[in-house]
């Protein structure tokens, strides 16, 4: 969940404002909107939901709901969208044209905020910084963080200087803020460590943090920095860090293996989060991650990239995290050494740390245990029963050069790392199930999936492709389609396989309709899964040219196995769409 700079989240007030709006009956053609942005924003569809946003915004700017639209809008392009240029731009509007907005405090603040790291203009960030002194003179705490990113603004554009004149007015002006204050003064140490010709001067002013801020996380810091000065290798201090180092000692020996599936990414995480899983106690089955996941009701089609088969339609680690009732931590670092302090706090509360390992062929990885004082790092790979050991030094020259798979949107961000925190509730199977079919039967509708068709689109385009492969002989076109299946299909079976299997022995604790439904669902399923076994073994036995000729499997008055490939895609689309719809239909809310 991210947090706003007044500690407002954003996943709160969409629910506060949907609970007005149906209280109030959504009547207006703006309510009907807002709701869809919503609901797109909570199912993790950021670009849909910054669609909807905008045509309130744009359409209906005097609208009771425009400021809230225009704020959100504004969050995904910083937060989702990775645009910090339309950020601004939609913060800015904001800011001058809902002048009475309850968001125009933190609007200003996130212009700021981006206009030090993305502008990198020290004035315009001081200009911004002047308005909200002039409209929010009482909000001393909103005030002092916006100096503070004037300060760093000079100190990125190695203006220091000016930087450390300015951090000297916060100090003094903001005394009454701790944090503030501790920050400002702080930052004034790490500029003079810079500049000054005796490093005693620095040191003055750290103890200051220290001594006058005592309860902030800038006095912390400051200890830290001082540390370097006061001691050497041998001295006392090091001796109690390593004695601190080897309490964070910790090595899970309990964790459950990974299974290996080759040039399957998808499975591998899946298989993954099944062993994070049932290390937290949860008897889970590969196959219940796999349909949590969302995986055998998705579809997406690239001919010449049989890999996008793949994609989910969000983050599923995430999903499967919150669908089984689990809180989570996911971050991103580029560095090896914050991997290894984000690993020792998960594993010293008893959960392994996910990443990606490797180099060009990265594989997800659970880091099972470490110990500091050892220069030992545990990493369970896919396929391993134990873990290895690895150097700090060995981990984070693969690390830094680990490329994630992207599977969802945006998923292939460079460091990303997730664990799972304590259980929060006892999921409800026959809820878990229908919440995952139900978002799975909006996804399906989408036409795209990380730039490809998807769903029913995606199911449209293998048609096409297959129609033209039937009605004219290009050998070109049909090796393709062959090369393509040969790698697409079986992951498609496999997941459609996984959810059959999972259907038709569904848990006790279900009600009878629902267990009936399930179970009808694994048939369905099953089904499913032979047509795709069909399709791939059509397409593998179909003539690459000279399309004509008989071949023996197909029966007599068949001639051509493109035709017959054609027909199967055909009753593979109509049969996902009517079982996906008809499973979150049949399950009892």
């Amino acid at each position: 969940m991210t947090f706003s700079r007044s500690g407002k989240s954003v996943v709160v007030r969409i629910v506060a404002v949907s609970m007005v709006l149906a209280m109030a009956g959504c009547s207006t053609k703006p309510q009907r909107l807002y709701r869809r942005a919503e609901a797109f924003f909570a199912q993790g569809q950021y670009e849909l939901a910054a669609r909807e946003y905008a045509r309130i915004v744009q359409q209906w700017p005097r609208d009771p709901l425009a400021d809230d639209a225009l704020y959100k809008l504004a969050y995904l392009y910083r937060e989702e969208l990775d645009n910090p240029s339309g950020a601004l731009k939609y913060y800015r509007r904001l800011a001058d044209d809902y002048e009475k907005s309850n968001y125009v405090d933190d609007a200003l603040f996130w212009i700021v905020y981006l206009q030090r790291r993305h502008v990198r203009e020290p004035a315009r960030v001081a200009l911004t910084c002047r308005e909200i002194d002039e409209r929010f003179p009482d909000d001393k705490d909103l005030r002092g963080r916006a100096h503070l990113e004037v300060a760093g603004a000079y100190m990125d554009a190695d203006r220091l200087a000016e930087a450390g004149e300015r951090c000297a007015q916060i100090s003094e002006q903001f005394s009454g803020r701790p944090n503030i204050a501790g920050q400002a003064l702080l930052m004034l140490a790490n500029i003079t460590r810079k500049t000054a010709d005796d490093p005693r001067e620095s040191l003055k002013l750290y103890e200051r943090v220290v001594n006058e801020y005592p309860d902030t996380q800038a006095a912390v810091t400051a200890r830290q920095q001082a540390g370097w000065w006061y001691y050497g290798e041998k001295t006392e201090a090091d001796k109690a860090r390593l004695a601190e180092q080897r309490k964070q000692a910790r090595v899970l020996r309990d964790v459950p293996p990974i299974e290996e599936y080759p040039g399957e990414p998808a499975m591998e995480l899946l298989s993954a989060m099944t062993s994070m899983l049932r290390k937290e106690g949860v008897a889970v089955s590969l196959d219940e991650v796999v349909v949590i996941s969302g995986l055998p009701f998705t579809f997406s089609f690239a001919l010449d990239r049989p890999e996008s088969v793949q994609a989910f339609y969000r983050n599923p680690a995430v999903a499967v995290a919150q669908q089984m009732g689990f809180g989570y931590n996911l971050w991103s670092s580029a560095g090896g050494a914050n991997v290894l302090e984000t690993a020792t706090g998960c594993l010293m509360k008893d959960h392994p740390l996910l990443i990606t390992y490797g180099r060009a062929d990265a594989r997800w990885c659970l880091i099972t245990g470490h110990r500091p004082a050892e220069k030992e790092l545990y990493l369970l790979r896919p396929g391993a029963r134990e873990a290895v050991k690895l150097s700090p030094e060995e981990f984070a020259h693969v690390w830094q050069a680990s490329k994630m798979p992207a599977l969802w949107p945006r998923g292939g961000v460079l460091g990303l790392q997730f664990a799972v925190t304590e259980r929060q509730t006892q999921p409800d199977l026959a809820a878990t199930i229908r919440s995952v079919v139900v978002q799975a039967s909006l996804a399906w509708d989408q036409t795209e999936l990380m730039k490809q068709p998807a769903g029913a689109a995606a199911h449209r385009a293998l048609l096409d492709v297959l129609t033209q492969a039937a009605q004219a002989e290009d050998p070109a076109l049909r090796e393709q389609i062959k090369a393509w299946a040969g790698r697409a299909i079986p992951l498609v079976i496999r997941t459609r396989q996984a959810a059959a299997r999972f259907f038709a022995d569904p848990g006790q604790e279900l009600s009878q309709p629902d267990r009936a439904a399930l179970m009808v669902a694994g048939s369905r399923y099953e089904q499913i899964a032979g047509r795709w076994e069909g399709l791939a073994q059509l397409i593998a036995q179909a003539p690459p040219e000279g399309g004509e000729e008989a071949i023996e499997l197909l029966p007599e008055d068949r001639v051509n196995a493109w035709h017959e490939a054609v027909e199967t895609a055909q009753e593979i689309a109509d049969m996902e769409a009517e079982s996906l719809d008809w499973l979150a239909s049949s399950l009892s809310e």
